[in-house]
């Protein structure tokens, strides 16, 4: 019975474990699918962040194209600057206030070329001498005190009675860019490019200094553009940095280049980084943005929510079902069980018959039946009372139980009567196993009487004359009534 117990105890554990297994690796996919959908959406994000700030610019310098365009006196004045020097001067006087302008919304750079390609005049931000230089490409250059920056250029043609006569090109920084992303969209923005553009000297526009990024040893920062100046914020995204670099390793050296994005936690704190591919006439790089990201943390809480609950539930589920199944086991073991002695009733001797007399018969091996009461029951019943007559039956019960193999089965038969059924039993064999528990019986002593006796009937099945188990047991008892009136005490073969 405990031993039942037990084992069913430990499937149940063994199906909580390997369901709780499961559902735990199901939430755990679905957070994994939850964050890739939501760091895809956070590239989609950058993008549309990265695109709306450009088209911003590129319509500002259009527009500013489109004044140009339509003044009579500046596409004159173009026309002749690329043979005239006076001319070259007076495009610049009329170009420098607009270029002012177009200063304070941080478009520092503008060229005007002729239609094959060759500058006619630049202007750049931080103009500090004003130098014509007359030369075979025609070039008016305004020097500045910094080192060049790269640039996303907005080029549009310029017509004249229908002629081409020049190209406007003009131009922000990526740095600017990066500020305005950061501004406008919070959190921090770093772009890095990669050094074989930079040894292969692709961009157009002096010299770059670059420093070497903490991401990946083939990328470099441009070095006057810093993500932050606070001390501490720099440390964050050192930190950040440091964490993914394994992570980004591939991703950031992969052809054609590709958007991505990951996560990390750093001092608590949940970051979304995301990569975004940025070219000039080929992709050179990547525009980076770190943000700090409650929802990441939201994932990870709603996993654990999920788990615990599920866990919970499946406990309860399992209690329940073991509840039920105890509850019926019990009351199966109620309706073949004794009361008093706990030992199986007459109900369960049948039940647990069949497959012994199906045993027998089929491979002739022989078991028996051992039938015994206790002598003058009725005796001490009416002498010592009821308490100690069930007493008596249960301390008898309890030697019997203790005293016979692990294999035999054993029976309250009804009032002070019992039955042993003996597996894989011959007669003489059970005849030893009944004297046995016989002689314990009588030797034990009980409270109040001191010493009991018990009668004993002993019979084989034989498959060839017993048609059942009744007819079995009917042999068992007469030899129980031979025994009897031979004195009692004592243990008796069916004939």
């Amino acid at each position: 019975m405990i031993k039942n117990r037990v084992i069913k105890i430990v499937f149940f554990i063994i199906v909580y474990l390997t369901l709780s297994a499961i559902l735990s690796y199901y939430f755990y996919v679905d957070k994994n699918a939850r964050i890739k959908l939501y760091l895809t959406q956070s590239i989609q994000k950058l993008s549309s962040e990265y695109k709306a700030t450009k088209n911003a610019y590129e319509m500002l310098a259009n527009f500013f194209h489109d004044e140009l365009a339509k003044d009579q006196q500046f596409l004159q004045t173009l026309l002749k600057a690329r043979s005239e020097q006076k001319a070259l001067q007076k495009l610049f006087q009329l170009l420098q206030p607009k270029f002012a302008i177009l200063q304070k919304y941080s478009i520092n750079y503008l060229t005007i070329n002729d239609p094959v390609g060759n500058p006619i005049i630049t202007l750049q931000k931080k103009i500090t001498t004003k130098t014509l230089i007359k030369s075979k490409k025609s070039i008016f250059t305004n020097k500045k005190e910094s080192a060049n920056e790269l640039l996303i250029e907005f080029s549009k043609p310029l017509y004249y009675n229908h002629t081409l006569i020049g190209v406007y090109k003009s131009a922000i920084s990526y740095n600017v860019l990066r500020q305005k992303l950061q501004e406008l969209f919070k959190g921090y923005y770093a772009y890095i490019i990669n050094e074989k553009f930079i040894n292969n000297k692709v961009f157009g526009y002096g010299n770059y200094l670059f420093v070497q990024s903490d991401l990946h040893p083939q990328f470099y920062y441009e070095q006057n553009a810093q993500i932050t100046t606070d001390p501490r914020e720099k440390e964050i995204i050192h930190a950040i940095n440091l964490r993914i670099e394994e992570q980004v390793a591939k991703a950031l050296t992969q052809e054609p280049p590709q958007s991505f994005a990951l996560s990390t936690k750093v001092d608590g704190t949940y970051y979304t980084i995301t990569f975004l591919p940025i070219k000039t006439t080929k992709p050179i790089g990547y525009l980076i943005s770190y943000k700090r990201d409650n929802n990441l943390a939201l994932f990870s809480t709603t996993f654990w929510q999920n788990t615990i609950l599920a866990n919970l539930a499946l406990l309860l589920i399992l209690a329940f079902i073991y509840h039920i199944l105890e509850t019926k086991s019990r009351f199966e073991n109620m309706a073949v069980t004794d009361k008093l002695t706990k030992l199986y009733n007459r109900h369960k001797f049948y039940l647990t018959v069949p497959p012994e007399i199906n045993r027998a018969k089929r491979s002739g091996k022989p078991f028996s039946i051992i039938l015994f009461d206790i002598d003058k029951f009725k005796q001490i019943n009416d002498r010592y009372g009821h308490n100690t007559g069930d007493y008596i039956l249960k301390t008898v019960a309890q030697l019997v139980r203790s005293n016979v193999r692990s294999y035999d089965s054993i029976f309250r038969w009804g009032g002070e009567e019992f039955l042993i059924l003996a597996p894989e039993t011959n007669a003489k064999q059970a005849m030893q196993l009944a004297e046995k528990i016989r002689k314990i019986i009588e030797s034990h002593s009980f409270d109040i009487l001191g010493q009991v006796t018990i009668s004993v009937g002993v019979a084989e099945f034989n498959p060839q004359t017993d048609a059942n188990i009744d007819r079995t047991i009917k042999r068992a008892d007469n030899a129980l009534y031979v025994a009897k009136k031979e004195g009692r005490n004592r243990v008796a073969l069916a004939s």
